[in-house]
């Protein structure tokens, strides 16, 4: 990689609303290499619902190389074949959903392209609603992935990258590099706390309310349901779809109560788990648990489910079981009694451990061995 010039193009069929962890890591990438050999290249390619994120001016003005696909079907392949070609990309790195389709056309026409297929979530997506229609889509895929269709898998964490295998991909071409967090956004962030008169006084408690079922929202409703008044609770849920939370929440309990508080997601998150005695990720779903660390470095403690996904070792853990709304209703009732300078000393514990383990830069340099792997193994 150092000697010869080397392009890669980032695939994503998500691009988060704000800036956040997974662009940090990109562009973090992007500078480590470009430090290793001025010519290298990244380009950044997304779908066309990705437009309006409140980041892509700012790459555009700072002359990022980034494009926009239409869908991942036919015409989003004509505009990817052409942006591989005209930029002679050694490398596609795509990362979520993987358009098959699009990669089984890629490699007929450029048979030397080398397509990783990173992944964020489970393959085998045990909690989908439609779990029959999921398991014969992840079927078909696999069968398509071990044709050297994709030439590396790698998974954001251990817990992924077992899931892979445990699906069907070979193990000699799968790996896992735990995902990074860049901490060094917070400390920019400043607290502000515009809803002081809202909460004055109450026990808040936060959740993000996007993929309500996966999330466990629908579990948390149900736990804090029967003691909210009791221990003078607000559930502070951060969402970006108010009208579907709304609906979702009615579904769930039959009314909507007065001690929810929605709020939208915004890239400042710091103020809102400031304003939070715990923050609650009782997933019965996770790939990467970003929003688990942030919290522990913004100085919220986290109560979460035990999942394979969610690293064990972390020290002076709340956990609960997946689906469990006894449990994780006593938990939520013991973190509350816990005296907040007591508090304080588990989360500093915690944010020693995570910032020494999900480094940025460690994570970009994984990265890049990786892509120095796989180009020597193909050669």
């Amino acid at each position: 990689m150092d000697n010869k010039k080397l392009v890669i193009c980032q695939l994503a069929n998500y691009a988060p609303p704000f800036y956040g962890n997974f662009m940090a890591s990109l562009l973090n990438l992007e500078n480590k290499i470009t430090a290793r050999n001025i010519n290298n290249k990244i380009i950044y390619t997304y779908y066309n619902n990705s437009k309006e994120c409140n980041w892509i001016g700012e790459m555009r003005d700072n002359n990022k190389n980034i494009f926009f696909l239409k869908n991942k079907y036919i015409k989003g392949f004509i505009q990817l074949k052409k942006i591989i070609k005209e930029s002679n990309a050694d490398i596609l790195h795509s990362h979520f959903t993987i358009p098959v389709l699009m990669f089984f056309l890629l490699k007929l026409y450029f048979p030397k392209l080398i397509i990783i297929s990173h992944f964020h979530n489970l393959l085998s997506g045990i909690f989908t609603a439609d779990i029959y229609k999921k398991k014969l889509k992840s079927r078909i895929k696999i069968y398509l992935y071990n044709k050297n269709i994709i030439d590396q898998f790698c998974g954001c964490g251990e817990a992924v990258y077992n899931d892979l295998i445990e699906c069907g991909i070979k193990n000699k071409k799968c790996l896992y590099i735990d995902n990074c967090i860049d901490f060094s956004r917070f400390d920019k962030m400043q607290f502000e706390n515009k809803y002081e008169i809202l909460i004055k006084n109450k026990n808040v408690l936060m959740i993000y309310g996007s993929f309500f079922y996966t999330k466990g929202v629908d579990i948390t409703l149900k736990a804090i349901n029967d003691i909210a008044v009791k221990n003078n609770i607000i559930l502070l849920i951060v969402c970006q779809n108010k009208e579907s939370l709304l609906e979702e929440i009615k579904k769930t309990l039959g009314f909507f109560p007065d001690w929810i508080l929605i709020v939208p997601s915004q890239e400042n998150i710091l103020e809102y788990f400031k304003m939070s005695y715990a923050y609650l990720i009782p997933s019965r779903e996770e790939g990467f648990p970003y929003t688990m660390l942030e919290s522990i470095y913004c100085g919220t403690p986290v109560i979460r489910s035990d999942l394979p996904s969610m690293d064990r070792k972390l020290p002076n853990d709340f956990v609960v079981p997946v689906n469990d709304v006894p449990a994780l209703r006593l938990c939520m009732e013991k973190v509350l009694t816990i005296p907040e300078s007591e508090l304080k000393d588990i989360v500093s514990e915690q944010k020693k451990y995570i910032t020494e383990k999900w480094n940025i830069d460690i994570w970009s340099d994984k990265i890049i061995k990786l892509y120095n792997d796989v180009l020597n193994r193909i050669k």
